[in-house]
């Protein structure tokens, strides 16, 4: 319900001069005075719900995710990657009586660092059947794998938390995670055909690629799976010499991030196994975190009567959406993200710009950390919802005679983090979520 507008925005209208300045002239003092016709600046209320993530696409990421965080007021998010070893180099010859030395698979850290950090037990299976470019994959995917491990199991827990590149004065270390591998499995590489060397095609026959996952600790990193710094490294040495191959995480390999969420008590709705029952209205609060997990809907109800109020030609000044972080038992190693995302359903349940994406002042989002609140611009799009009654071809992505879908607030990155934060919601008493709209007639 637009607050207070029903019986004195009419009001304003008759008294406000046409060519008297408001008191509120946000974004208006270029303007020569005469211009300011019927402004009002008013809040308006939003409807919010959290809801169950169960549509998004976490396929062909430069960036894969391993490890698991618990938020202190959402719940455990585990992380894992499937993807493929790609040749790099075909034909190759290991020479006479080859001996494997050591294998290990040595991912490049990406840079990105959640939750607190303890040492992992990381384990790498392999894929019972290839993944495909063609084929979309989801952040629940959960690929069938063969028999046992391919990890050293004797090795002593590692950490995942990122660290900077060593740099020497005559080398450059990369920074990154090595996980030593069975050595009786990189004997099999080596007593294989070479047919298998022949091509892609033929190695991916025999070895579809690799599930990584975390068997123990806390904490979650980013790794680089699609520029082919990450790597398989297969040491050997035959009759005459030593030598390495890799066997490559390139832009080419098909790769997937995949989560599993544990929920806390307070989110039990979430389980519900139709996803339309899996709603926890915003009264109080809202939920938003990454990792294939839970997003925030919003809806603004009452916004036709905009239109009935001021009429059809109701210009849109400024509209921004505002919620306030619930600061109640929060926990500094889970810090609100930077910045949030905004948008709407598209038709493969993924995420498309709302219209304010492509205006002068995009869409916000930034955390302030002095309010503690995310505000986003909805300027455009408030005006493409109001233009959908009309015979006007602005109404964009809201047609005329459709109801107006939600948005939708999550994570920035939904299928390459971790991150979690719970705001305010719409019937709190102080700092209620809300719409601030400036309009004139």
């Amino acid at each position: 319900m637009i607050k207070n507008v029903v019986w004195l925005a009419l009001l304003a209208l008759f008294i406000l001069p046409g060519c008297k300045k408001p008191d509120s002239s946000i974004g208006l003092d270029n303007l020569p005075d005469c211009d300011l016709i019927g402004l009002i600046t008013d809040t308006l209320s939003v409807e919010l719900n959290t809801v169950r993530d169960d549509s998004l696409r976490t396929d062909q990421f430069n960036t894969g995710v391993l490890g698991r965080i618990f938020h202190p007021r959402i719940g455990k998010t585990s992380a894992s990657f499937a993807a493929q070893l790609r040749l790099s180099a075909t034909d190759v010859d290991f020479g006479t009586n080859p001996v494997a030395d050591s294998i290990s698979l040595n991912l490049k850290f990406s840079g990105s660092s959640y939750g607190e950090h303890t040492d992992h037990q990381i384990v790498i299976r392999q894929l019972a059947d290839s993944l495909t470019l063609d084929t979309s994959y989801y952040s629940t995917f959960d690929p069938e794998t063969l028999h046992g491990t391919l990890s050293d199991m004797s090795q002593p827990f590692v950490s995942i938390k990122p660290t900077k590149d060593i740099i020497t004065e005559t080398d450059t270390t990369e920074a990154g995670l090595k996980v030593q591998m069975d050595l009786a499995f990189a004997q099999t590489l080596l007593d294989q055909d070479t047919s298998v060397y022949s091509s892609n095609e033929q190695w991916l026959d025999f070895f579809p690629g690799i599930v990584v996952s975390s068997s123990s600790g806390h904490g979650a990193a980013g790794f680089d799976i699609s520029s082919g710094l990450s790597v398989m490294t297969l040491h050997y040495h035959n009759d005459t010499d030593t030598a390495h191959y890799d066997f490559v995480l390139g832009p080419t390999s098909a790769r997937v991030n995949m989560f599993t969420n544990d929920y806390i008590s307070g989110l039990e709705a979430l389980y519900a196994f139709e996803p339309e029952d899996a709603v926890i209205p915003g009264d109080d609060l809202v939920y938003i975190m990454s990792g294939g997990g839970i997003i925030t809907t919003v809806e603004i109800p009452h916004l036709d009567s905009v239109n009935t109020i001021l009429g059809t030609s109701a210009a849109v000044l400024k509209a921004e959406l505002i919620l306030t972080l619930d600061e109640c038992y929060y926990d500094a190693r889970y810090g609100a993200p930077a910045l949030l995302g905004i948008g709407l359903r598209d038709e493969d349940g993924g995420l498309k710009a709302i219209p304010d994406k492509y205006s002068p002042l995009g869409v916000g989002g930034v955390f302030n950390k002095t309010t503690k609140e995310y505000r986003f611009n909805l300027t455009k799009t408030v005006q493409h919802i109001l233009n959908r009654n009309e015979d006007y071809t602005g109404y964009g992505d809201f047609p005329p005679g459709e109801d107006v879908p939600p948005i939708i607030l999550t994570s920035l990155y939904p299928g390459t983090s971790l991150e979690g934060v719970v705001l305010k919601g719409t019937d709190v008493e102080e700092n209620r979520a809300k719409l601030v709209l400036t309009c004139t007639h």
